[in-house]
Order: structure tokens, then sequence, then C-alpha cells
């Protein structure tokens, strides 16, 4: 497969502006943009994008499309993050069911 390394090959390859609007079902000035002015696509257009360039024998890059790839310090912090919130969130919950089970059982004294 051959490389693309620039929006502007891609979308000669794709076909053009317009095809490029009808492959994505964007709008004319949202594809002009992305070719004038971001030289980036959207991530949300990666995918229908992607498998049409390897229809056609090319790939290209992510991060064309604004996209990274994950250093592995960053994954290991997100996961990190992610549970640290998970707790909270159960903790939280545990502490509301209390207080509920608190209050439920005042009214039933009074």
């Amino acid at each position: 497969m051959k490389m693309l390394n620039n929006v502007a090959e891609i979308v000669e390859v794709l076909g053009g502006p317009k095809a490029l609007q009808i492959l994505t079902s964007a709008k004319r000035q949202a594809v002009h943009n992305w070719i004038g002015y971001f030289e980036r696509f959207p991530p949300n257009t990666y995918f229908v994008m992607i498998e049409r360039l390897k229809e056609l024998g090319y790939t290209a890059p992510p991060y064309l499309w604004k996209m990274r790839k994950k250093v592995k310090a960053q994954a290991a912090a997100s996961k990190k993050s992610s549970n640290v919130r998970s707790k909270v969130k159960a903790d939280s919950r545990k502490t509301s069911v209390k207080k509920l089970a608190a209050s439920n059982s005042a009214r039933r004294v009074g």
C-alpha cells in the first residue's frame, strides 16, 4: 500500500472535494475547511475514509484525522484516573444509600 502523508493527497486520491463530501456525508463548507484551513480531517471520518483508501491501495497516518497514538504512560495514567473515579462513585453511592436508609428509619420512628 502506498502511504499518503497530507490532506491534499488524500483528497486527490478520493476524487476531490465533492467525492469527499459524498463519502463522509459532510457539508461542502466543512470539506473545504478541512482542506484549506485545518489541514486535518475530523476523527469521526477516519474509518469511512481509511476503508476507501485501502480499497484503492493507499493508507494514511491517523494524525491526519487529529488522532495520535497513546503513549504507555498516558494509557496508564488514564487507567489509574478511571479507577479512582470508579472508587469515588462507588463510595458516594454507599454514602447515599446509608443516608437514605437513615432518613427512612427516622420517618418510621417519628
